[in-house]
């Protein structure tokens, strides 16, 4: 059952990793409110199924505590997407973060 969870967990991770090419082909040229929006859909989902496993990863009895660190990382990367991309973020922090991801 572990396997399964934590290969479940990859793929939702690697849906994550994903999202940062389609950021910077989308986001930085397109200035259409919709792809903002579908952004912020798509953005809020991941959180929301990261949250989940969130749940399960902090259990004391939950084994694989490398796997447990992976997902609260992803969740902060993601939450910092949110801020960065539909949040107030002053611009200079904006564009520090901006430089540092597509660097």
């Amino acid at each position: 059952m572990l396997r399964n969870f934590q290969a479940a967990v990859e793929d939702w991770d690697e849906v994550c990793a994903a999202l940062g090419a389609w950021e910077a082909q989308h986001l930085t040229s397109d200035d259409s409110g919709q792809t903002a929006q579908q952004h912020h859909r798509w953005v809020t989902e991941l959180v929301s199924w990261g949250r989940l496993v969130q749940q399960a990863t902090r259990q004391p009895e939950f084994p694989d505590k490398k796997l447990a660190a992976r997902v609260n990382a992803r969740i902060r990367h993601l939450e910092d997407k949110l801020a960065l991309w539909h949040g107030d973020m002053p611009l200079a922090e904006q564009d520090r973060i901006l430089q540092a991801a597509f660097q």
